[in-house]
């Protein structure tokens, strides 16, 4: 991998990174192939140039599971029982679960709102 360089090469480099980006809708992993640095460090001169990072692709696929796991959700299965179901790990099952529109529940069976609303 090669190293960031400093000063004004950083700041040209950071704005060539940002045209690929942005302009030619490149991710970040293709920048990696193209030129040759760090997923990291490609990130960290996005950022140093106020890029405004494109929402992760969700496939139709991810999208049906998502509504699945929120609706078992909604039926008062846990997470744990939700991820069992569907054969997921628990993070990626609560993931889905959120992207399903999903509202969370606290150890109490309560929305996290409700249970916010509970403790003041």
């Amino acid at each position: 991998m090669r190293r960031l360089p400093k000063g004004e090469e950083r700041a040209s480099l950071a704005a060539d990174f940002a045209r690929l980006y942005e302009d030619e809708q490149l991710s970040i992993r293709a920048i990696q192939a193209r030129t040759g640095y760090s997923y990291t460090g490609i990130r960290t001169l996005l950022i140093e140039a106020r890029v405004t990072f494109r929402e992760p692709a969700r496939s139709e696929t991810t999208l049906a599971l998502a509504d699945d796991c929120a609706r078992l959700y909604r039926r008062d299965l846990s997470i744990r029982a939700v991820a069992a179901e569907v054969g997921y790990g628990y993070r990626y099952t609560r993931d889905l679960i959120v992207l399903g529109g999903a509202v969370l529940r606290d150890g109490d069976g309560r929305s996290r709102t409700a249970a916010v609303e509970a403790s003041r």
